[in-house]
């Protein structure tokens, strides 16, 4: 498996935990109702459970990427995803504010996914030569 088709799972399964984070966000307020069992776990624990494989995925994904490419704006789309949906969390835990819940978190969850999608097109896109990092 080359280096390139290895960091191109990495993007993927990112695309693949921003996207299980958003129908997350998405689909709680539908089915607290209809499933109490549900509520075992809180709600913060739940976004603080799926922060940490994002945050690696993302960096796997994303540094060797933009070693490669050197295009700023998927390490700043990435970095500014990370703290929204980082930021949902503090919100929600230490401040005790819900209502910026969803939005942090489908915005967070958005630019990730842009920022994968992007490193992926461009990792294959720009031919490396020795100057390449990655």
């Amino acid at each position: 498996m080359s280096a390139m088709h290895r960091h191109g799972v990495w993007d993927k399964l990112g695309i693949a935990a921003s996207f299980a984070c958003l129908v997350h966000c998405l689909a709680m307020p539908l089915l607290i109702p209809l499933l109490p069992m549900l509520l075992v776990v809180p709600h913060t624990d739940i976004h603080s459970l799926l922060l940490v494989p994002v945050i690696l995925l993302t960096g796997l994904g994303i540094v060797p990427g933009f070693l490669h490419h050197r295009a700023r704006w998927v390490l700043f789309t990435a970095l500014a995803g990370v703290m929204l949906c980082s930021l949902a969390i503090v919100a929600e835990a230490v401040f005790h504010v819900h209502d910026l819940d969803m939005p942090l978190t489908v915005s967070g969850g958005l630019l990730l996914i842009s920022a994968h999608i992007g490193n992926l097109r461009l990792r294959r896109s720009v031919r490396c030569d020795d100057t390449c990092a990655a």
